[in-house]
């Protein structure tokens, strides 16, 4: 009786040794619980990476288009879209379907209380987005227009889908960037139909 306890005893232990030595399956089990959220924060590294590049080229975008129009005195439907088919380029290799353009030149009359009014706006398309004279809202603080002056406001929309990596973000995701400039030349710059003064906006 006391050599088969012994044996069984023996037997215990070396079932135990087996067991601490072999930490296959709890490397396996370790590893199952680990991996959802191994996935999940590699795919929001990634779209947040995304999205972060995303951003920065919208700003670039809009800075640019902005920048070049106030350069001029004057500037052509033909050149203005040229402007536009350019600063679309920044957003590549992005597809740019879902992306919206807008540039506004508006201005404020000589008194304090004149509303802030469209001067003239263009879209990518070469569609009017406000119409002229038409009192805008978009400016983040009406102060930065003093009387019987004018700006340029460009105004870009863009609808970002994450293809197969959209699983952290809801998507699609809404950017919208906006930036503002004076005339660096002229009280205003003014939109002409051609290269012939009479066809400039007044």
């Amino acid at each position: 009786m006391t050599q088969t306890i012994s044996e069984l005893r023996l037997r215990q232990q070396r079932r135990r040794r087996s067991l601490l030595r072999d930490t296959c399956g709890m490397a396996a089990v370790e590893f199952a619980l680990i991996l959802p959220s191994m996935v999940l924060l590699f795919f929001g590294m990634l779209e947040a990476s995304n999205l972060l590049v995303i951003n920065r080229r919208m700003a670039t975008a809009a800075n640019s288009l902005v920048d070049l129009a106030a350069q001029e005195a004057s500037i052509t439907n033909a050149e203005l879209d040229d402007i536009i088919v350019g600063v679309k380029r920044i957003l590549e290799p992005s597809p740019t379907e879902p992306l919206t353009i807008k540039v506004i030149s508006v201005e404020k009359g000589p008194n304090n209380n004149d509303p802030i009014v469209v001067h003239w706006s263009r879209d990518e398309d070469g569609a009017t987005p406000y119409s002229a004279g038409s009192v805008y809202t978009g400016l983040d603080d009406d102060t930065v227009l003093q009387n019987g002056r004018s700006i340029l406001v460009v105004d870009i929309e863009y609808d970002y889908s994450a293809g197969v990596t959209g699983h952290v973000f809801q998507l699609p995701f809404h950017f919208e960037e906006k930036a503002k400039r004076w005339p660096r030349i002229s009280d205003k710059v003014q939109l002409c139909a051609t290269a012939a003064p009479s066809s400039c906006t007044s």
